[in-house]
């Protein structure tokens, strides 16, 4: 994905936009992508940086997003910005999962 290519097509949808909403909501676009490039353009990230490429997702968070057998812009702006590869993404919410499993069946078992 080039977020110069997608920013650019964004903008003139925007101009060409006639209602006040969305108008809002491609200015909204725009504004989340552009983050993404800009922090996708950093050598080192911060936690901040992380945190402000997690908020253009739906629930500002990427541990929350779908699985990659659904198109999302929001999770993979957010993955690239961040330079999560598709196998890195698949891996680590899988070991999410189980971990949590695991913390379940353990808790379950002690109590």
């Amino acid at each position: 994905m080039d977020f110069e290519q997608l920013i650019g097509k964004l903008q003139k949808n925007f101009k060409r936009a006639k209602s006040t909403e969305k108008r809002e909501q491609l200015e909204d676009y725009i504004r989340k992508l552009e983050i993404c490039r800009e922090i996708s353009e950093k050598e080192m990230l911060t936690e901040e940086d992380v945190t402000r490429a997690m908020s253009v997702t739906c629930y500002e968070n990427i541990g929350y997003c779908c699985g990659l057998e659904k198109p999302c812009l929001w999770r993979d702006s957010c993955r690239q910005a961040l330079g999560i590869d598709d196998e890195t993404y698949v891996e680590v919410k899988e070991a999410v999962i189980w971990e949590i499993l695991n913390r379940l069946s353990r808790e379950a078992k002690q109590a």
